[in-house]
C-alpha cells in the first residue's frame, strides 16, 4: 500500500474501527495489545550454537501486565543475549523504568537507537551505561563480537548506513530500527538483519494489510522478508505509537536459535 505520512490519529482510529467488527477493537484496546505472542526461528539445521531474542519498539511508558510478560518469557527461554532495535522510551520521566525492564531481562542487551530515543532528550550515554550494566552494548554505527566471539552485532544508528567494516565473525547479526535501511548496506551481507519501526502496522486489515505504516518501513511491513543483505525479520514490536490499539497484530518477542 502507499504510505500516507500526513495521517492524522483520529482518521487512524476511525479506520482502525472501520476494519473490525466493534466488538473486534474493543478487544483491541483492552486485550489484544498485552497478548505477548513468541516466535521462534532456527536458522540452522544442526544443533544450536547460540540462542539469542529479537525484541523492538517498547515505548515504554511504564510496568505493565505486557512488560512483566516479557520479563517471565526471557526467565523461560534463557537465551545467550538479546537485540533491541529501537524507541525504548517515550519520555524522559519513564527513562528509569525503561532501564531497570532492560536490566530485569537477564541476560546481555545490545541495542540501538530508534526516533523516539532521539526525540526524547534522554543524553544517549545513559542508554550506553544502562545497556553496558546487562553485558552488552549500546551500539551507534559500530560492531561488538558476542557469545564469546561466535557472534558478530553490527549496529545502525539512523535510516542509512554508514561504512560497515569487513565480517569479523562467521554469524552476523545487523541491528537496524528503520527497515528500509536494508537497502543502503551495498555489497554487505548478514545472517540475519533484526529490525523494527513499523509495529506490523498494528491495525491490520484482513485481506489487506497494515492501514498505515511510518517512513522507512516500505514493504518490510512485517515477518520474514529475503534481501540483497540477507534474511530480515521485521517485529511487531511490544509497545504502541499514535493510538494504544491493535487489531490482528499482536506484540512479539522471537528466540533465534543459531
Amino acid at each position: 500500500m502507499t504510505n500516507n505520512h500526513n495521517i492524522t490519529r483520529r482518521r487512524f482510529l476511525c479506520l482502525a474501527l472501520a476494519a473490525v467488527p466493534c466488538v473486534s477493537a474493543t478487544k483491541a484496546i483492552a486485550v489484544e495489545r498485552e497478548r505477548l505472542k513468541v516466535n521462534m526461528v532456527s536458522l540452522n539445521e544442526g544443533s544450536a550454537r547460540c540462542r539469542y531474542i529479537h525484541f523492538s519498539d517498547l515505548h515504554f511508558t511504564g510496568d505493565s501486565s505486557l512488560t512483566r510478560k516479557v520479563i517471565d518469557e526471557f526467565r523461560i527461554l534463557k537465551p545467550d543475549f538479546a537485540c533491541f532495535t529501537g524507541d525504548l522510551i517515550e519520555s524522559e520521566e519513564h527513562k528509569r523504568g525503561a532501564f531497570a525492564f532492560i536490566s530485569a531481562l537477564g541476560c546481555p542487551v545490545y541495542g540501538i537507537p530508534g526516533n523516539h530515543d532521539y526525540q526524547c532528550r534522554v543524553p544517549f550515554a545513559e542508554f550506553a551505561r544502562a545497556f553496558a550494566a546487562t553485558g552488552g552494548a549500546w551500539l551507534e554505527d559500530r560492531s561488538i563480537l558476542a557469545a564469546k566471539g561466535r557472534v558478530e552485532i553490527v549496529g545502525l544508528a539512523g535510516m542509512s548506513a554508514r561504512t560497515i567494516g569487513r565480517s569479523r565473525a562467521a554469524h552476523r547479526i545487523l541491528l537496524t530500527h528503520y527497515p528500509l535501511a536494508v537497502d543502503t548496506v551495498g555489497g554487505n551481507r548478514f545472517t540475519v538483519v533484526l529490525a523494527g519501526h513499523s509495529h506490523g502496522g498494528q491495525v491490520r486489515a484482513p485481506l489487506f494489510g497494515p492501514l498505515y505504516l511510518p517512513r522507512g518501513v516500505g514493504r518490510y511491513d512485517l515477518g520474514r522478508f529475503e534481501t540483497r543483505a540477507g534474511t530480515m525479520y521485521v517485529s511487531a514490536g511490544l509497545g504502541t505509537s499514535m493510538l494504544p490499539l491493535r487489531i490482528n497484530c499482536q506484540p512479539d518477542i522471537t528466540l533465534f536459535n543459531a
